[in-house]
């Protein structure tokens, strides 16, 4: 019962709470004024023209006879306002108006009364769908088919209502209960126009303080989404998506998008803080929102987002996002995203994401993003990045990005389309298109070594270092090897045939390998196996670095030959067998009488060597 208690009264103290009402737009906007001994009325027109907004207000409240000096100040418009008018007024942005409300407060009486109309465009016909918006008590209504409205008001003091609808200019009219209860309205078309022919004398000072969005194309996708289309009713919507009106204040409770403290106007109000019982709908957040199952932001976020099933974002993230099931961003990410299941930016992202299941990030435009900063992605499933350059890549099962410059990192599978700086590491697949740094894999693919080389049992360089090798050595009578990587490291798999078998895998070295003279180093590591069925199959590992010099036939042939160093760790755990006959050690195979040794001895052998071979 006390927890009801607490909630009952958040809700009723919201419900009366008077926060600073800022606007997002024209009131940001940082202007030059430079005026002198100049009227009221003749400094907000130019203000208007500078700014690109149109002024409301009761002509009453204002004095038309007092002069305005200002002298070259570039300031916000609200900071101007506030010096023209002595902090008389308050300011809201409605569509392209700026809306001048004195302070004092008017005395509501009981009178609850109606106003109705009809709204049509220039040429009579009704406007099906226009949004008649009270400023103060922030009531709304959406016009039937026929354009009728009809909005309930209190008070007796004049009232601004804004009538607004898509493609057509806003307009904003005074009513009074005295004066007025029925109102028709007519809306001109919207057209593109500049205020003046000469707009660089005017416009100079200017700077914008948002970014230039997408408004349709953003608004769409939110509402494509499945949890949006559930939670926030259509009407819910489509104001907030038609009704350009920005509203800041300090806290909200919602029990559902449609039911809490903002009520139809949830949408065009940013908070502070954001407490959703089950859902909320908000267009912005400035500090800290926590939902029991959702929370639904129609522009950006700026601080921490905390929900129980999922979090969604129509436009940037800036902060901390921790949902239990999906976190859903239609716009850039900068901080940490983290979810049970899954996370989608569809922008690009500046942080890290950690999901259940799966990251996805810079969809929206393949290829077409930039690099800033440092950025990764954590999952037990699937990470995918579309954008330019990611840095940590860590999955259970599959990574795909553009480009890495750090570490991808994955159970099964890594896929980059570009460039890989770094290391990529999985325990199947790796594939590249262009790589500087070291793949590790059971395969491995590149298109292209500029520097580094691939580790794995099968490494294909699509335009690197391909070499076949037939050779003979001290210790067997045939070898064959295939050497893959870029222009100076390569890897290599090399198979032996003598007395013993043996199956090695190394790394190399060669200098300038199209020229006629070339040296190459090599370093392998290779499984011995017995012939002898005396002998257990395995009988140890045979180490091997080998010095070539290569002398250059004809375009596709050379001849390789030079010396090596041989190691030799039988296997310990091996019966031991006294062998009396080892192999000649005056041979040109001698190498065999060192394995014998080592094999019978269960004693590990050195000695140096040597290799002939061809490579082609």
């Amino acid at each position: 019962m006390n927890k009801l208690k607490l909630i009952i009264s958040i809700l009723l103290a919201c419900i009366f709470l008077n926060g600073k009402v800022q606007a997002q737009n024209y009131l940001e906007k940082k202007i030059t004024l430079d005026v002198h001994k100049q009227s009221t009325e003749t400094t907000m027109f130019i203000l208007e023209k500078l700014g690109g907004f149109n002024f409301s207000y009761d002509a009453l409240q204002l004095d038309p006879t007092k002069m305005i000096s200002i002298r070259g100040k570039q300031k916000n418009l609200e900071d101007i306002l506030n010096e023209l008018f002595q902090g008389r007024f308050t300011y809201k942005v409605v569509g392209s108006h700026v809306i001048l409300r004195a302070k004092q407060k008017h005395t509501l009486n009981d009178n609850m009364w109606i106003l109705s109309g009809i709204i049509t465009d220039t040429d009579g016909n009704p406007l099906e769908n226009a949004i008649v918006y009270e400023v103060n008590r922030q009531a709304s209504f959406i016009t039937n088919p026929d354009g009728r409205y009809k909005l309930s008001l209190e008070g007796d003091q004049n009232l601004s209502i804004n009538y607004s609808c898509k493609g057509y200019k806003d307009t904003i009219a005074y009513v009074n209960l005295n004066k007025q209860q029925q109102l028709n309205i007519t809306l001109k078309p919207w057209e593109i126009q500049t205020v003046f022919k000469d707009g660089s004398l005017y416009t100079e000072g200017i700077q914008a303080s948002g970014k230039s969005i997408d408004w349709a194309y953003t608004y769409k996708e939110l509402q494509d989404i499945g949890m949006v289309n559930l939670m926030v009713s259509n009407k819910l919507l489509y104001v907030s998506n038609n009704l350009n009106v920005q509203e800041v204040r300090f806290a909200q409770v919602s029990f559902i998008p449609s039911w809490g403290t903002n009520s139809l106007t949830n949408g065009l109000v940013s908070n502070k803080i954001s407490l959703n019982i089950i859902a909320g709908y908000s267009a912005n957040i400035n500090g800290v929102e926590i939902g029991a199952v959702a929370n639904i932001i129609r522009q950006e976020m700026n601080g921490i987002q905390i929900a129980g099933a999922l979090n969604v974002v129509g436009e940037d993230v800036k902060g901390v996002q921790v949902a239990g099931a999906v976190n859903t961003n239609l716009g850039d990410m900068d901080g940490v995203q983290v979810a049970g299941a899954i996370n989608r930016v569809k922008g690009e992202i500046k942080g890290l994401q950690i999901a259940g299941a799966i990251n996805t990030a810079a969809a929206k435009i393949t290829d077409s993003l930039h690099y800033r900063g440092w950025n990764g992605q954590i999952s037990g499933g699937i990470n995918l990045h579309g954008g330019e350059r990611i840095n940590l890549q860590v999955s259970g099962a599959y990574n795909q990005a553009n480009s890495v410059d750090g570490i991808q990192l994955s159970g099964a599978v890594n896929y980059v389309r570009g460039t890989t700086n770094g290391l990529q590491m999985s325990g199947l697949y790796n594939h590249t298109h262009k790589l500087r740094g070291v793949q590790v894999g059971l395969i491995n693919y590149a298109d292209t070594i500029e520097t580094g080389f691939p580790i794995g049992l099968v490494n294909i360089i699509r335009n690197g270092y391909q070499k076949f090798e037939f050779s003979t050595d001290e210790s067997f009578y045939i070898n064959a090897a295939y050497k893959t990587g870029g222009k100076s490291l390569y890897s290599f798999l090399k198979l032996g045939a003598g007395k013993y078998l043996n199956a090695a895998y190394g790394i190399g070295f060669t200098t300038k390998p199209d020229r006629k003279f070339s040296i190459n180093l090599d370093l392998s590591g290779s499984a011995l196996f017995n012939t002898d069925s005396d002998y257990d199959l395995f009988a140890g590992d045979l180490y091997r670095a080998q010095l070539g010099f290569n002398f250059k036939l004809n375009q596709h042939l050379r001849l390789s030959t030079g010396p090596s160093f041989n190691f030799c760790s039988p296997d310990k755990k091996q019966d031991k067998v006294l062998n009396q006959n080892l192999s000649d050690r005056n041979t040109v195979y001698y190498g065999n009488y060192y394995l014998d040794k080592a094999v019978s001895s269960l004693k590990n052998q050195y000695w140096f060597g040597w290799q002939l071979g061809l490579r082609f």
